[in-house]
């Protein structure tokens, strides 16, 4: 017997139009970047968002228990506009990861499409409230006709549902300044990417300023480009005291390593001045067995750099220390006459009047020596509901994974007591 194919968009409908309809939404919205070309950003902040949000959950309730005996209605509440909605939603999350979302000048097809800003986008705006009302509506249908097997489903739709609703309320809300301090002064202004000032709830001293350094490396460019030389791997290598190494076709040998020195006469000499740079001397074998040497610096702010030309073509190098780790030690005060001496560091932040302080940068042409640390001040009042979300998909996920364990299990019993 063969099985006749359903016409599309007959009822009832299925996973065919599930998939048509959300990537169609996606379209639609290419279509209007097109269409309303720069169109300004709104930004909707509390309470305002607070106030859409719960219209939109009120919204879908009303839907849900007055209009569920409508087709359109009872096709949103299944799964195959469920899976359709994600599959879409996840693609343009996908999308957003190979698309670097950073600003770019000029008019092209990735700007005019806002691929380098998706977040902002209608096709954005729409696909997320079109997962909204689809998983709403298929979650008010599991909790009407609950069931205890159900429970998991629910618990990480819900999850989902939370996650993606409350990102959405809270971009508005969501704060990130930067603010620049100086060692021994106190700063209590910060600024956006826009360059707008804001006067803190708060006020930051900076005391002092500490970089962690790698050794600086050895390395090959070219003269006449400056570029580096890469013709073999590794094409550069860190430099120790007494190292012998091989880079490229020439054999290398560091005699002396300083890694704060200043040069006086024909040589540098360990010291540990303001400016002071690192410093080495190398001794360099050619493929004709000739023997080079001389001294190298990376230099400072205040120190020249040196390298040592190995022939027409190419210098043997000094590069820039890369920072192991930068760190401020600061004091904050609060409007309330408290204060608290606290270490900033990358990734690990501090959190203070709702703001969770990191540190973000420093003056990199001063180096170790810069006494301007840039620290980020980041307030996502929804985070915790963002949280809240997450840990509700992977209690559900795990749920779901222990209850087909289960049911595996159950259903190998049952076939090996009729195979006896």
């Amino acid at each position: 017997m063969t099985k006749m194919n359903k016409p599309l968009w007959e009822s009832p409908w299925a996973y065919m139009e599930s998939f048509l309809i959300s990537f169609g939404l996606v379209l639609i919205g290419f279509l209007l970047e097109f269409s309303i070309p720069n169109h300004p950003e709104v930004k909707i902040v509390y309470p305002l968002n607070l106030i859409l949000g719960l219209c939109f959950v009120a919204l879908v309730i009303l839907l849900y228990f007055l209009l569920r005996k409508i087709r359109i209605i009872r096709f949103l509440s299944g799964i195959p506009a469920s899976i359709g909605a994600v599959v879409a939603f996840a693609a343009l999350v996908i999308l957003m990861g190979i698309s670097p979302q950073v600003p770019m000048q000029g008019k092209n097809i990735i700007t005019t499409l806002k691929l380098n800003d998706l977040t902002s986008s209608w096709s954005f705006l729409l696909i997320n409230l079109y997962v909204l009302l689809v998983l709403g509506l298929v979650i008010l249908q599991k909790l009407e006709r609950f069931k205890r097997r159900n429970w998991g489903f629910i618990c990480s739709h819900l999850g989902l549902w939370i996650t993606i609703f409350t990102v959405g309320l809270g971009a508005g809300d969501l704060q990130r300044l930067r603010m620049d301090l100086h060692v021994n002064k106190t700063e209590w202004k910060a600024y956006d990417g826009e360059g707008k000032y804001y006067e803190m709830p708060l006020a930051i001293h900076l005391n002092h300023f500490q970089i962690d350094e790698f050794h600086p490396k050895l390395a090959v460019v070219e003269n006449s480009s400056g570029k580096l030389y890469e013709a073999s791997k590794p094409s550069m290598i860190m430099i120790e005291k007494k190292l012998q190494c091989k880079l490229h076709q020439w054999n290398v040998e560091v005699s002396e390593f300083y890694a704060s020195s200043g040069r006086s006469g024909d040589r540098y000499y360990q010291m540990f001045d303001y400016g002071a740079a690192p410093a080495a001397f190398v001794k360099v074998t050619t493929s004709s067995s000739d023997t080079l040497s001389g001294w190298i610096s990376c230099g400072s702010f205040n120190h020249q750099h040196e390298s040592l030309k190995l022939n027409r073509d190419f210098s043997l190098l000094m590069t820039v220390p890369e920072p192991r780790k930068f760190s401020s030690e600061v004091t904050i005060f609060t409007p309330d006459g408290s204060k608290v001496n606290q270490t900033l560091e990358v990734n690990k932040s501090y959190s203070v009047n709702g703001w969770k302080i990191y540190q973000l940068s420093y003056d990199e042409k001063m180096g170790k020596y810069s006494e301007l640390s840039i620290v980020e001040l980041v307030k996502d009042p929804w985070q915790i509901y963002v949280y809240i979300g997450v840990f509700l998909m992977m209690i559900g996920s795990v749920y779901m994974f222990w209850q087909g364990s289960k049911l595996r299990q159950k259903a190998t019993s049952m076939v090996l007591s009729e195979d006896l």
